[in-house]
C-alpha cells in the first residue's frame, strides 16, 4: 500500500514539506512534543532528510519565521506603497493592517513561536526584524496624515500602535468569534483620532 501524507504535495520540496507538516504538527501537539519522527512521518520523508535541511528542530521554527515575515514584510509594503501612490487612504491602510492582524492561518502556532523566541536569539532576531518594520510602516503613515505631528509624540504613537496590532494578533487567537471586518474598521478609527484626524465621512 502507498505511503500516503496529510502533507505530500508533489509541488512541495522535501525541506517545504518538513516546514508544512511542522506548521501543523507544532501547532497542534506543541513544540517540545513533537517528534522527529512525527515530523518525517507527516512530511514523507526520512529522518535523515529532516537532519539533511536542520540542524535541528529550533531550526524548523527559525524557518517557520522567516516564511513568515517575508510574506507579512510583502502585504505591510504593498498598503505602503498604495498609499503614498494615492490610491489608498489612511485609514484604508490601518484598516488593511488591522486585517492582517487578525488573521492568522496558524494562530495556535504563533504561541510556539513567541516561546521559542525567548529561548532562541535567532528567532528573536527575525520577530524584531518584523516589528521594526511594522513600526516604520507606522511611522510613515502617520506622518502622512499628520505632517506636523511632534517628533515625542510620533514615538509614543507607534509604540502604543504596535502593541495595539500585536494585540489584535493575540486576540484573534484567545476569541474565535472576533468580527474582523468590524474590529478592523473600529481599530483604524481609532489610530485616526489618536492623530486628531477625523474618518472619512464623518
Amino acid at each position: 500500500m502507498a505511503n500516503v501524507s496529510n502533507t505530500n504535495d508533489a509541488d512541495q520540496s522535501p525541506r517545504e514539506r518538513i516546514i508544512s507538516a511542522a506548521r501543523v504538527l507544532f501547532g497542534t501537539k506543541g513544540f517540545h512534543h513533537t517528534t522527529t519522527a512525527e515530523l518525517a512521518t507527516r512530511a514523507s520523508v526520512s529522518t535523515g532528510q529532516i537532519y539533511r535541511h536542520f540542524e535541528a528542530k529550533s531550526d524548523i521554527v527559525l524557518a517557520i519565521v522567516e516564511q513568515n515575515v517575508h510574506t507579512r514584510l510583502a502585504q505591510m509594503d504593498s498598503i505602503f506603497d498604495a498609499v503614498e501612490r494615492g490610491s489608498c487612504g489612511v485609514f484604508e491602510a490601518f484598516q488593511a493592517i488591522s486585517e492582517i492582524s487578525l488573521v492568522l492561518e496558524d494562530g495556535s502556532l504563533s504561541y510556539e513561536i513567541l516561546a521559542e523566541a525567548v529561548r532562541n536569539p535567532s528567532v528573536a532576531e527575525k520577530l524584531e526584524t518584523l516589528t521594526s518594520f511594522f513600526q516604520a510602516g507606522i511611522r510613515r503613515l502617520a506622518l502622512l496624515a499628520r505632517p506636523d505631528m511632534r517628533s515625542e509624540d510620533l514615538d509614543a504613537y507607534v509604540d502604543i500602535m504596535t502593541a495595539c496590532f500585536l494585540g489584535l494578533g493575540l486576540r484573534s487567537i484567545l476569541d474565535s468569534s472576533v468580527e474582523v471586518d468590524r474590529t478592523s474598521a473600529s481599530t483604524a478609527g481609532l489610530m485616526l483620532r489618536m492623530l486628531g484626524v477625523s474618518e472619512p465621512g464623518r
